[in-house]
């Protein structure tokens, strides 16, 4: 009968891949644990801003009724998106940013991934980009700044 014998090379890169997995499933959880964090932070600023705000203007809901609280709530919005802007340092603004397959109005439509101005003519759907078929466009200029 024969003996194997083992390949130390071989056996040396079976290491070196179970070592190499090993790592990238470290990676892999801790960036997730991050990301949870991140989440978790966020919510719960969000939920401490809608207490806040529900405890200062709950009482002017049940005086006013259904008009106000749509107007309360454009309010609302308006702060909100200028809060994350603000906190986050958002490049493009979040009230400037629009999905593919929303109603749009006619004007030109920035690509947030390649750059490509698409120019749409009418209003009614934002088709994706032309160029590289991203979803996700903006209207805003440098000078809006």
């Amino acid at each position: 009968m024969k003996s194997m014998k083992k390949d130390p090379i071989n056996e040396q890169n079976n290491t070196d891949l179970v070592e190499e997995a090993r790592q990238i499933l470290k990676g892999a959880k801790d960036w997730f644990l991050d990301d949870v964090s991140l989440m978790k932070a966020y919510w719960h600023d969000k939920m401490g801003y809608t207490e806040a705000w529900i405890d200062a203007n709950w009482h002017l809901v049940l005086e006013e009724g259904e008009e106000l609280t749509k107007e309360l709530d454009a309010k609302e919005d308006a702060a909100l998106l200028w809060l994350i802007n603000h906190a986050n340092n958002n490049p493009v603004p979040l009230e400037k940013c629009h999905v593919a397959g929303q109603e749009a109005k006619a004007g030109v439509y920035h690509c947030m991934a390649c750059g490509h101005d698409n120019i749409k003519a009418e209003d009614g759907t934002l088709e994706p980009c032309e160029v590289c078929h991203y979803g996700l466009m903006s209207t805003h200029q440098e000078k809006d700044d």
